[in-house]
């Protein structure tokens, strides 16, 4: 154990984090499996409080509550931006240009804790960024994606597909994973973008997408008549646990599941 701890810490010195992605491995350590497997055992409740103070100690954020990948774009940027001036109005790669704009014009959804981070570093919802880019001209042709999505929220009143799911022949999981990266890079066009947020606020949660799927199987059972499985009671449990840690729409989501007070968490904080 000590051993992955001097990688995380040699990882953290060189990057200035640990949001390493699964498949790094670091001096023949397979460093980012063994941090996927430490915060897969944080969500499950199962990490010791010991070894989960001395991850924060490495990176305060080892365990963010929201998508790892966005920690991963903040460091980037974090990389780039100037120090105690910000970020710079110009040398920045386009794709940090668009990933900014993109916490921009999603600031409310974002994690207080996001938001202290793009702020520590200038950003806020108004801070300039470069040039905005031209508006496109050229008419592109209607994805045959929406039409599908329309068929699968009518269905089932949301779009959190698991990304095999086909509707109609139709590789619909696929289709909408790539709209989210495509929203997150900020190259998502608006009709798109507004099309599925009318069939789903949520299609494009600011955090897991693993945390909203299982959200909605907590929903549905809760609204079933049948019992709730042992898996969404611990997983509930690990809410409750976590609950100052959640996102402000995440605590509301559970919070209003259900009209039933049953396995709800309508008396406040789960």
């Amino acid at each position: 154990m000590d051993t992955a701890f001097a990688h995380a810490r040699t990882y953290a010195d060189r990057y200035g984090h640990i949001a390493a992605p699964a498949g790094t491995v670091l001096d023949g350590f397979r460093l980012g499996k063994w941090l996927a497997w430490q915060r897969r055992r944080a969500h499950q409740g199962r990490l010791s409080p010991a070894r989960a103070k001395a991850l924060a100690m490495i990176d305060p954020w080892w365990n963010p509550a929201w998508p790892l990948q966005w920690q991963r774009d903040y460091h980037r940027l974090r990389t780039a931006a100037t120090g105690a001036d910000g970020v710079p109005p110009t040398n920045l790669p386009r794709s940090l240009y668009r990933w900014i704009r993109v916490q921009q014009e999603t600031w409310e959804h974002l994690h207080p804790g996001q938001q202290g981070l793009l702020t520590a570093l200038g950003i806020t919802p108004h801070t300039p960024v470069g040039e905005r880019p031209a508006l496109a001209t050229r008419p592109y042709p209607v994805s045959p994606g929406l039409a599908h999505a329309r068929t699968y929220a009518a269905r089932h009143g949301h779009l959190t597909s698991d990304k095999h799911t086909r509707q109609d022949g139709f590789p619909l999981g696929t289709w909408l994973g790539q709209q989210r990266r495509n929203a997150r890079a900020g190259t998502l066009s608006a009709t798109t973008s507004a099309a599925l947020a009318s069939l789903d606020p949520w299609w494009n949660p600011p955090w897991p997408y693993t945390w909203h799927r299982t959200w909605q199987q907590y929903r549905t059972a809760i609204n079933g008549s049948t019992p709730l499985p042992d898996a969404l009671h611990h997983w509930i449990a690990q809410q409750r646990a976590r609950w100052h840690t959640l996102h402000p729409h995440q605590q509301h989501l559970l919070t209003h599941s259900a009209d039933s007070t049953d396995h709800s968490t309508r008396s406040g904080t789960p």
